[in-house]
């Protein structure tokens, strides 16, 4: 009966500590979530060194590596003229933000932005559709170009 209870223990110890460990798991998007990707892609003939800055809707926090289900804009800075990023398990119903300016004094001439969201199908990776676009001359820190989505709560 002891080894029973001690085996009863144990096993409940390992349910509890792997139900714990759903949180941490940045990459896996489940059946009622999401998975969105924020473009930015800059066409310019300057040199983009650490001037461009983009702001995302993350849910989790960057420094933990938790998820945490709350909306959270990050901002990055980015060298170079393209990139995107990738935010994983975008709860359904959820409204997301992407942003993006240039830190210089004056808009820099001949320079365009293209933004674009992207969402997954539901619980899934690839492939994405298009849901948000926009285009616009150089964005400067007081007027970003911003655009926005709402996640369908399906």
């Amino acid at each position: 009966m002891k080894r029973l209870l001690k085996y009863l223990s144990i096993f409940a110890c390992l349910v509890v500590a792997l139900s714990s460990c759903d949180d941490y798991l940045e990459e896996e998007t489940r059946k009622n979530e999401y998975t969105i990707w924020y473009n930015v892609t800059y066409s310019t003939t300057y040199d983009f060194h650490n001037i461009a800055y983009i702001s995302f809707t993350s849910f989790f926090d960057s420094e933990s590596f938790k998820y945490t289900g709350r909306p959270t804009q990050l901002l990055r800075q980015i060298d170079g003229t393209k990139t995107y990023f990738r935010a994983d398990r975008v709860p359904k119903g959820a409204h997301v933000e992407l942003s993006t300016y240039v830190d210089v004094k004056d808009a820099l001439p001949n320079t365009k932005v293209e933004i674009s969201i992207e969402i997954s199908k539901k619980g899934g990776d690839l492939p994405s559709t298009e849901v948000a676009k926009a285009t616009a001359d150089c964005p400067l820190k007081d007027n970003p170009l911003t655009i926005s989505y709402d996640v369908p709560n399906e």
